[in-house]
């Protein structure tokens, strides 16, 4: 039965590294994050791995035959120690139900284990032969881990793993060398890096590398978010606690959201090719003084040609807060506002029809000081065009969308 089990599970991961892999590049709009050193706890010397913050106390992974350190990061000493479960722990995540994830580099397996006292034991395991796994961590409710295909040139991924611990999304990292840990804030993943000694700010939404900061120690590995504070730690290193310096806010930043999903989150199918491909339901605040016309545009990037427009709309007057669900396919609407042509040729709204793979959707919404000379047949580059030296602010929902 066992052997039946491991034999599936290795084959669903030949099935993905062979299938539709997004890469994680960096961003445009990358930034140099500024931080302070708030405190320094001296560690044992071994070779640290991964952290895990429990909600008081910081678990630090301790790799080749290391045991699981736990600090109490007020009294800044290690108060007990957990057993791994196999020989060589990188990294320890913990879902919302209390359930615990652990990789091990040696065993090339991430583990769902339970912990009784003091040591942990295996649930059940995923094998990620011949690559071996590094940090992993819960974004929301999505389960990521870090591999590394060791050959001629080490490749690097972000695997996401479901609940039944087979792997559903590669993620190709081209712009970090040798990525390490990582920590959730939130909001953003950072990921450290062993090679370049710098820590770099993820969104996974975009699935840009939107800054990066210097590490205060040589060999970075692991880092753990607590709320507030990171925490980081190196190869033979420390403890850190690091705040991140706060940038100057960017009071033009429209607010999208949306009644039938989150930031992140999958569409409901109706509004995609496998329902009845009714626009969303969009609400926006945030819109600058000065407005003279709103425009959206709605786009797939993952698409294979590299971008795939689903919805145009300009000229929506300034007041306007949002768009009701199933908006028509009129060239003018009742308000004023012009819809343009998306890339199926179509006016208005064109569902999500992702060919394979799970899709990005982008929802963007300009606030900007005119109203627009286009017609009806506008497609998104020139309305982008004619846009230009016009926006005062601008804002974004993005929804994923995998087909049935």
């Amino acid at each position: 039965m066992f052997r039946s089990i491991n034999i599936v599970l290795i084959l669903s991961v030949i099935f993905v590294s062979s299938a539709e892999c997004q890469v994680l590049k960096r961003a445009k709009d990358y930034e140099k994050i500024e931080v302070k050193v708030i405190k320094t706890i001296p560690l044992p010397r071994w070779y640290h791995e991964g952290l895990f913050y429990d909600g008081n106390n910081i678990w630090v992974c301790n790799g080749q035959k290391g045991k699981i350190w736990v600090v109490d990061p007020v009294k800044g000493s290690v108060v007990s120690e957990i057993t791994p479960v196999a020989a060589f722990t990188e990294g320890i995540a913990r879902s919302a139900d209390g359930r615990y994830f652990v990789t091990d580099w040696v065993e090339k397996k991430l583990y769902r284990v339970k912990i009784d006292n003091g040591k942990m034991a295996p649930q059940s395991d995923i094998s990620f032969e011949p690559a071996h796994p590094a940090g992993v961590a819960f974004a929301g409710k999505r389960l990521f881990v870090i591999t590394w295909q060791r050959g001629l040139g080490t490749k690097f991924n972000i695997l996401e793993v479901d609940d039944a611990m087979f792997i559903v999304e590669k993620i190709r990292i081209n712009d970090i060398q040798e990525p390490c840990q990582m920590a959730w804030d939130g909001h953003n993943l950072w990921i450290t890096s062993w090679f370049y000694r710098c820590v770099y700010k993820v969104d996974m939404d975009r699935l840009k590398i939107v800054g990066q900061f210097s590490s205060p120690v040589a060999k970075a590995t692991g880092i753990a978010w607590d709320g507030k504070y990171l925490w980081m730690t190196g190869t033979y290193a420390d403890l850190y606690q690091l705040e991140v310096q706060p940038k100057e806010a960017d009071p033009m930043n429209i607010s999208v959201t949306s009644g039938a999903f989150k930031s992140g989150e999958m569409m409901p199918g109706k509004y995609t090719c496998d329902g009845e491909e009714l626009s969303p339901p969009l609400a926006w605040s945030g819109i600058p003084a000065g407005t003279k016309s709103i425009a959206l545009i709605s786009d797939d990037p993952d698409a294979p040609r590299g971008d795939w427009v689903h919805w145009v709309m300009f000229n929506i007057p300034p007041e306007t807060s949002g768009l009701p669900e199933g908006i028509p396919h009129d060239e003018k609407l009742e308000n004023g506002a012009i819809q343009g042509r998306h890339d199926g040729g179509g006016v208005g709204y064109g569902g999500p029809y992702p060919p394979s793979g799970t899709h990005r959707y982008y929802f963007k919404v300009y606030a900007l000081d005119t109203k627009l000379a286009l017609g009806p047949d506008a497609a998104k580059k020139s309305l982008l065009k004619v846009m230009e030296g016009h926006i005062l602010a601008q804002g974004e929902l993005m929804g994923r969308y995998k087909r049935r």
